[in-house]
Formats: structure tokens, C-alpha cells, sequence
């Protein structure tokens, strides 16, 4: 039961983050909480990020705008490892809704430094550096700059990850105007070869003005299922951080809907299918 505390109490401090506008949407390209792990140093690996919005608003916003109603998304991540703390990933987005047909989605280019497992142990410590471009028909801005800190706690029963992301445009109306996107992940290994938890993230509007007021805040809550190897797996000790199978494998389905006045997304289905080679 100890072994909860770390998760309860990271889901918690997400949870009661609410404050006096109105607040950035969730990078909907990138439904995903980060956690320390990184390739090894030469490593190659990819991920392909799926996401479906059932229902979501019709409204078109600004000259360009695509609704994101019954929009379905697509994101490759290719990514390298540089050394034992670095990595370099890229992002190549993709959408399709029944009105606007198939359409390029952006990309953004990361960096990705994490304190070693083998010095963190079983904590999880980091900071991804995201900058990209995505076009008017998602954003108004164009240009984004993301920080992302990475905190947090795995064994081989339970994992809680925390992501306070600050978020601001390089372009437009509002660039350099930060704003407060938390993510955060909590899960049980079943020992079954799968784990079982819950995603949350939220767009809390902007820094400089206390964040928005919860009718113009974001939520999204998810059910999720991982994969997840048993606690005696070699691939579990706080050795390295990158395991001990050069082919390793990453699964995740998660389902759940959008709440609050604000959510833009009311039911929503997203899968990652990744492998390092």
C-alpha cells in the first residue's frame, strides 16, 4: 500500500489546480505524459500516436479553421539516442476530419534530458524542450514553444509521472504569453503483462493572469492500458534506465472524454504503438 503514496499524491496536485482570459487548448497531436526513460546512446526508435475525436465541437473559430468534430490524428516519433541523459526526437502530424479530408498537421523537433537512472533510481527526473510549427487550421499561432518538466515515480508495481508543461507562441497575437498545460499519469501493473491507470491534462489558461477561470479551463481524463513486463523482469531494476532487450516495445490505449464548460473534446480513443531498435 506504501508504494500508492507517490501515485495518489502526484494525481492529487494536478487535481486542485484551479484559479482566476481563457486557456490554450491541449496539444491534442500529443496525448502522452513523459516519463525519465531515454535511448541508449546510437539507439533509434519510433512511435506512431493515433487519436480520435468522436465528438467534439462543429464551430469553426477563426478564417481557416478546421472543427475538430469526428477529426482523427496521426503522429510519427522517430527519435535517437545521443547519450545517457540526451535524446533528439521529431514529430511529423497528420489529421483527417470527413469535411476537410487528409491534411499535414504540423511538426515540431524535441530534447529530451533526463538525470540517468542509474543516479535517479526509481525517481523519475527531466526536461523535454519542444519547439514546432503546426498550420491555421489547428492554431491561430503557428509558431509554439513547449517546456515540459518531467516528475515523478516507477517500479515494477507503480507508476506515477507528473508533466507541468508551459506552453507559449513564438508567433501571433499572444506569443511569449505562457501558459500552464499539466499532464499527469498514474498506473497499477497488474503483473498480467499490463498495466492499468488513468491520464489527465488540462489547459489552464495563462500564467500572468492567475490562469483562466474553470469556464474557460480544458479537462481531459482517460482510462489507459500499458504494457507493462512483471516486477521481476531484468528490464524493471533502476540499472540504467534503458533496460537490457535491444528490442523493446511500447503500447498504449486509452479512452475517456473531455469535462468542463470549455472541453473541446467530449469522448475521445487514443493508441501509441512504439519500438527501439
Amino acid at each position: 500500500m506504501s508504494k500508492l503514496v507517490p501515485a495518489l499524491a502526484l494525481l492529487a496536485a494536478t487535481a486542485v489546480i484551479t484559479a482566476a482570459p481563457s486557456a490554450r487548448a491541449t496539444d491534442m497531436f500529443e496525448i502522452q505524459v513523459y516519463q525519465s526513460e531515454v535511448n541508449k546512446p546510437g539507439q533509434f526508435a519510433v512511435e506512431l500516436h493515433t487519436n480520435q475525436t468522436i465528438r467534439g465541437p462543429k464551430t469553426v473559430e477563426w478564417e481557416g479553421h478546421v472543427p475538430t468534430d469526428r477529426m482523427t490524428r496521426m503522429t510519427l516519433e522517430p527519435a535517437v539516442g545521443i547519450t545517457e541523459w540526451l535524446e533528439l526526437g521529431l514529430y511529423l502530424q497528420s489529421f483527417h476530419t470527413p469535411g476537410a479530408g487528409a491534411n499535414f498537421g504540423g511538426f515540431k523537433v524535441r530534447a529530451k534530458m533526463v538525470v540517468p537512472q542509474r543516479i535517479s533510481r526509481n525517481y523519475m527526473l527531466g526536461m523535454n524542450v519542444e519547439v514546432g510549427r503546426v498550420p491555421r487550421a489547428i492554431e491561430i499561432d503557428g509558431w509554439a514553444n513547449e517546456l515540459r518538466p518531467i516528475i515523478g515515480y516507477k517500479d515494477g508495481w507503480v507508476l506515477a509521472s507528473f508533466n507541468p508543461i508551459i506552453g507559449y507562441a513564438i508567433t501571433g497575437p499572444e506569443r511569449f504569453r505562457m501558459h500552464f498545460e499539466p499532464g499527469a499519469k498514474g498506473w497499477i501493473n497488474t503483473q498480467l503483462g499490463f498495466a492499468l491507470g488513468v491520464e489527465y491534462y488540462a489547459g489552464l489558461g495563462l500564467i500572468d493572469k492567475g490562469l483562466a477561470p474553470w469556464r474557460d479551463q480544458e479537462h481531459l481524463a482517460l482510462v489507459a492500458m500499458d504494457f507493462a513486463e512483471k516486477a521481476n523482469s531484468t528490464h524493471h531494476g533502476p540499472d540504467d534506465g534503458h533496460g537490457d532487450d535491444e528490442d523493446e516495445w511500447e503500447v498504449n490505449v486509452a479512452f475517456g472524454r473531455g469535462f468542463g464548460p470549455a472541453a473541446a473534446h467530449e469522448w475521445l480513443l487514443k493508441t501509441i504503438i512504439g519500438k527501439a531498435f
